[in-house]
């Protein structure tokens, strides 16, 4: 029996779809608790380093998982249109 090679088109750009639902939602969660920080009464050496790890990593990170997860959800989008193209063939 031959091997089948292919994906369903429409599960696909779902998961694309559901992707850039969940990259949004680091944008959120990341903005939200930027701003609950920014806004927290504390003040002294150690608010300054958890502010700036804030900063410049955890964010950071957040933001390369929102990036990641729409360079995905674009390759999802591609793949499913390169499947439907060649269905159609």
């Amino acid at each position: 029996m031959a091997n089948v090679w292919g994906l369903d088109v429409e599960q696909v750009r779902q998961l694309a779809r559901e992707m850039d639902v969940a990259s949004g939602d680091l944008q959120n969660i990341m903005s939200k608790l930027t701003n609950l920080l920014s806004s927290t009464q504390w003040s002294g050496p150690d608010a300054e380093r958890f502010r700036n790890d804030w900063q410049s990593t955890h964010a950071q990170s957040l933001m390369r998982a929102k990036a990641a997860l729409e360079e995905t959800a674009a390759a999802a989008r591609n793949n499913a249109a390169a499947q439907e193209s060649a269905s159609s063939q």
